[in-house]
């Protein structure tokens, strides 16, 4: 079955890219991808934002369920989260 890349709620589709812009900030990314957009990024770069993206999704569903369901604690430590400890362009 072909994926499509229609998100499900298509009213959501400004709140995703206001998202992927925040953490294209946070990654320190966003000139790049203002200047020469998506389609330059590495795929390395674009996976990275998609799973920021997809992890602060996450807690914010956890967190609006309040207690309706043990949540995993978060997985940040000093050093970052525990995938940029395997992250080769991250610079921890």
């Amino acid at each position: 079955m072909a994926r499509s890349r229609k998100p499900v709620n298509p009213g959501a589709e400004n709140a995703l890219d206001r998202m992927k812009m925040e953490v294209a900030t946070e990654l320190g990314i966003t000139e790049r991808v203002r200047s020469q957009g998506w389609s330059t990024m590495t795929s390395a770069d674009c996976g990275r934002v998609g799973g920021h993206m997809v992890r602060r999704m996450i807690e914010q569903y956890e967190s609006s369920m309040g207690g309706q369901t043990a949540t995993a604690t978060t997985t940040s430590t000093t050093a970052g989260t525990m995938t940029s400890q395997f992250d080769i362009n991250s610079s921890n």
